[in-house]
């Protein structure tokens, strides 16, 4: 008899992840980037995000955000609101983005 896994489940916290390679500046990217995320940090659900930066190719960027749940992250970048964002990141980046639901959190106050 084998244990079942738990399939994949799209209720809680849900993290966006996207990374971009850019057609621009380091500086020009991020302040659109800033633009769109004030946006977001204004939508329901939205629980926080991280912008990094490839420490060897600085043409390279991940955004990882956090959301309540995968509804919140959909409604947001479904708002009409969002389209000119959206519109001015592909202006000057290649993005490649999913949407993650957590099965395991650890860190180091919990291990």
């Amino acid at each position: 008899m084998s244990a079942e896994q738990p399939g994949p489940t799209t209720s809680g916290p849900a993290t966006f992840v996207n990374s971009f390679t850019l057609h621009t500046t380091p500086e020009e990217f991020e302040e659109v980037f800033a633009r769109t995320a004030r946006f977001l940090e204004d939508r329901p659900g939205f629980l926080g995000y991280s912008l990094v930066r490839h420490v060897d190719e600085p043409d390279r960027y991940v955004n990882i955000a956090r959301w309540a749940d995968p509804a919140a992250f959909r409604a947001a970048v479904t708002d009409a609101g969002f389209v000119p964002h959206a519109q001015a990141l592909r202006a000057i980046s290649t993005s490649s983005a999913n949407l993650y639901v957590e099965r395991r959190t650890v860190t180091a106050e919990t291990r």
